[in-house]
């Protein structure tokens, strides 16, 4: 067979293009990033590739509405595994629900919510690690030494978010509600959707009148939902991170690594963005323990920090997602934790037994080795 490629310029995963150049197909990558296609000259160059080449297959990691008009128009077949949620893209209404795209959504609610709304062949699959990238991560002992510490994070903290921006536009009355909204979800990690209930259409139509700027695409998506994933959990996320951040350094040798566009709490070892192909993986493997906080857009699925760490071996101490006892044993392959409190008492455990630490360690690398490989879940996808 023979596959195209597409990469996207926001969320780079070489893995997936390591993984088809290691199977039995002939592989080609786009030269323009699925974002970037969006003129005439592009489709036109797209259309030539896919005849010229006898194209029989095209993947790619975000929708590229472009890919889908012109391979429903050729008869090739289109797949995205999708790597972020929402997937966005795939909600436009240029996107034709063509019989030949297929369309791969890692949060099970997400793709329950597309099912909902009549997208052809969605499907639900979850995310995958880089073992080939992993197996052949080539790791100094100054690199452990200068990577090494209790705990550290890899992300953003999302500051200056949307809803900082338009906060200040609202009534005092808004700016209560809205508060009181992400107090009462901060913190609690149960599997339960705590800001869904409160965003109901009609506070989504006021929020709209002020943030209607935000909202220029036109997705085939509810303001309620649009609205609960990009204003107010963006700002939920930022407020637990940033706190949780705070609250591990007064007692652990924390690292962060974030952006410097972040603004990061006095007392937090604030470390450079890190290379998400290599770098992050010695930090990974350095770290004696890798925190993972979920995006709260991120419903019920498991993000790709969790699959990255564990397939260095990295020992993994996420808030609960409902999907993670679905994927992966609690307590042998991962640690969770629902509540601050029972992170800091799990911890506190896991850093003082180190064999039992570094055992959930290798089960969890040995799960995604045996079950979460690109090349097992492409293989699905084809």
């Amino acid at each position: 067979m023979r596959i195209l490629f597409v990469m996207s310029r926001t969320q780079t995963i070489i893995g997936m293009m390591r993984a088809l150049v290691g199977m039995d197909h002939e592989v080609a990558l786009y030269p323009y990033a699925s974002e970037d296609m969006n003129t005439d000259e592009i489709a036109e160059h797209l259309k030539s590739f896919l005849k010229n080449n006898r194209i029989d297959f095209v993947l790619s990691n975000v929708f590229a509405p472009m890919v889908g008009v012109l391979t429903h128009e050729l008869g090739i077949k289109y797949a995205v595994y999708g790597m972020d949620s929402p997937m966005y893209e795939t909600y436009l209404p240029v996107h034709p629900n063509y019989d030949n795209c297929y369309l791969f959504y890692f949060d099970k609610r997400e793709y329950q919510m597309a099912v909902q709304k009549g997208k052809k062949n969605a499907y639900y699959l979850p995310l995958a690690g880089d073992i080939g990238l992993a197996e052949n991560l080539v790791i100094t002992d100054e690199e452990i030494k200068k990577y090494g510490c209790d705990m550290s994070f890899v992300g953003s903290l999302y500051c200056n978010s949307i809803y900082d921006k338009f906060i200040e536009h609202f009534p005092l009355s808004s700016q209560q509600i809205f508060a009181e909204i992400i107090e009462q979800g901060a913190f609690k990690w149960d599997g339960k959707d705590r800001l869904g209930m409160f965003i109901t259409p009609e506070m989504a139509a006021h929020i709209h009148e002020i943030c209607y700027e935000v909202y220029d695409h036109p997705y085939e998506l509810p303001l309620e939902y649009y609205y609960k994933a990009f204003f107010f959990a963006r700002k939920l996320t930022h407020i637990e991170r940033t706190l949780l951040m705070e609250l591990l350094a007064e007692r652990y040798d924390l690292h962060l690594y974030t952006r410097d566009s972040e603004v990061v709490p006095d007392g937090v070892k604030r470390f450079p963005e890190v290379d998400q192909q290599n770098e992050a993986f010695k930090v990974f493997y350095s770290s004696k323990i890798n925190i993972n906080i979920t995006m709260r857009s991120i419903e019920s699925g498991v993000p790709m920090r969790v699959f990255d760490i564990m397939s260095v071996g990295g020992f993994v101490l996420s808030n609960y997602q409902e999907e993670i006892p679905e994927l992966f044993e609690e307590g042998k392959e991962i640690v969770t934790f629902k509540t601050p409190e029972e992170l800091i008492e799990k911890a506190d455990y896991y850093l003082s037994h180190d064999k039992e630490r570094q055992q959930i360690g290798i089960n969890g690398y040995k799960k995604i080795k045996k079950c979460y490989t690109y090349e097992q879940q492409i293989i699905k996808i084809i």
